[in-house]
């Protein structure tokens, strides 16, 4: 078992070497935020389309809706819906977001599913169709590509987690984007998440994030990002079905990007 998780490692961070590049979707979840996005390898609603892998780690069906105000500045905002729901023998989901103004939006759906392929290996894959809407002399433009993920379970308490966007960039010239991360969960209370992300020439960014369950219904959030610097915090609140989460980045240069997110569980 040991020596199949590290070939499947070795070559999903071989493949993810050859194809760095910027993402284009602007990614959502006011608790990724929160921490940072060190998410690769974090359960949660809005982290399963950060890493696809994580579905097979949802226990309950949900349905999730987010806004992320980059920079404070409205036509930098962008909005999304997103559905999780389990069903054997694999779960799927779906995932729709806006990013732009009357000028020039982007519209991005995906649709993605997991599997376990052992008992602590799971991968996941995800097609997404990008549409790219200007005005004047600018066409309009259409990509597919898809982006896929892995978890691997290497304790009781850690997980490893890989995630690749676009990684036939040299077919579409669509940029891509690779990652990598590390969950460290001791107890129900306290969660420690370290990742890292590369963007073709960009320098690598390192994040780490750190998720405090104060109560049952109160938890606190903080991280920060090396690339570009930036620190996070956030909260979030759960009452019955419901949670509701709340996150912000902050810059020195750019300033605030704030999230706020609604998800509704599906028992």
């Amino acid at each position: 078992m040991l020596r199949w998780n590290a070939v499947l490692v070795s070559v999903f961070v071989f493949v993810s070497w050859l194809w760095g590049g910027e993402p284009l979707y602007v990614p959502h979840g006011a608790d990724a935020i929160g921490t940072a996005f060190a998410v690769t390898a974090s359960p949660g609603h809005w982290s399963c389309f950060h890493n696809q892998a994580l579905m097979t780690d949802v226990t309950s069906s949900g349905v999730s809706a987010s806004l992320v105000n980059r920079f404070m500045i409205p036509a930098l905002s962008s909005k999304a819906v997103s559905a999780v729901i389990v069903m054997k023998p694999t779960p799927f989901g779906l995932v729709a977001s806006h990013y732009g103004n009357a000028d020039y939006c982007r519209i991005f759906t995906g649709l993605g599913s997991a599997v376990r392929i052992a008992k602590t290996v799971s991968l996941g894959v995800q097609i997404d169709y990008i549409s790219e809407r200007s005005i004047g002399e600018y066409r309009d433009l259409s990509h597919v590509t898809f982006e896929a993920g892995m978890t691997c379970l290497i304790s009781k308490s850690l997980t490893l987690g890989l995630h690749i966007f676009n990684p036939v960039s040299l077919l579409n010239t669509i940029p891509s984007s690779i990652e990598a991360g590390l969950h460290w969960q001791q107890s129900d209370d306290l969660m420690l998440a370290f990742g890292s992300s590369k963007a073709g020439n960009e320098p690598l960014s390192v994040q780490c994030g750190l998720s405090w369950n104060v109560m049952d219904r109160l938890v606190l959030r903080s991280g920060y990002m090396s690339s570009p610097s930036a620190f996070a915090f956030g909260m979030g609140f759960r009452s019955g079905h419901l949670k509701s989460d709340a996150g912000f980045l902050l810059n020195g240069v750019t300033g605030v990007t704030s999230s706020i997110t609604l998800t509704w569980t599906i028992k």
